[in-house]
């Protein structure tokens, strides 16, 4: 049996618990908080950034037994995607039915058809680079611990995802708190370098090709609307 959930805001130990529980119809680990409040805690998950990071060392690994370095940025790919798909079509998509950012890319029958189309496209074309993004996907679903959602992990076996209640905006919230981690900016830049090494033979090339006019043109247009977008941005957090 599925029961909705009603989100709130709450620190627990120095860490948020977001799903709070009143009045469960059947008896429920207590948690440490307020008197007379069941709880059910989700807490906070790891950062973007953290889980391209966890890719690329995978993707390392990987490119170390396959020969290929490519696989070290689908393996990235694979372990932000659930993030990129999931919170999107959770948070704005499915936000009156589910609204809720850790759906279908977060579990195991999403992530058992990556595998399955990444095994085909191995055997018959000898291409790794989808079981790549597959092992990148998995690796997100540990980190994120969806052992403690098995109704999700495990849709739609168990179920559908169950309605949850979050703040409004909450998804615009949670990308300023992202943004506002020194942790983070860490990351992109040690991400920035590590990829500058691994393909710098194709950033050279890339870099040879902007040379033309008709491609510096373009990068000029990219970097203008990417400050717009920034902008833009910048003033709905402030509102």
């Amino acid at each position: 049996m599925v029961y909705p959930v009603r989100i709130y805001a709450l620190r627990i130990n120095n860490e948020q618990c977001s799903t709070i529980v009143t009045a469960p119809p059947e008896p429920l680990p207590r948690r440490p908080g307020k008197k007379g409040i069941w709880l059910l805690c989700h807490w906070v998950p790891m950062y973007l950034l953290a889980h391209v990071m966890a890719g690329i060392l995978i993707g390392l690994v990987l490119a170390g037994f396959v020969g290929d370095r490519r696989v070290v940025a689908l393996a990235a790919l694979g372990a932000v995607l659930p993030d990129l798909i999931d919170k999107p079509l959770g948070h704005i998509v499915l936000a009156g039915t589910v609204n809720y950012g850790r759906i279908y890319f977060h579990g195991l029958t999403i992530l058992f058809l990556v595998v399955l189309a990444g095994l085909l496209l191995y055997h018959y074309h000898q291409r790794i680079g989808l079981l790549a993004v597959a092992v990148g996907m998995a690796s997100h679903q540990i980190l994120d611990g969806m052992w403690h959602n098995p109704v999700t992990w495990f849709w739609p076996f168990l179920g559908p995802v169950p309605r949850h209640y979050y703040p409004e905006h909450y998804l615009w919230d949670a990308i300023w708190r992202q943004l506002s981690q020194s942790s983070e900016w860490v990351l992109l830049f040690l991400i920035i370098g590590l990829f500058a090494v691994l393909y710098r033979r194709e950033l050279t090339t890339a870099i040879n090709r902007l040379a033309s006019p008709p491609a510096r043109r373009a990068v000029v247009a990219v970097l203008v609307l990417a400050v717009i977008a920034a902008l833009a941005a910048g003033w709905r957090f402030l509102l």
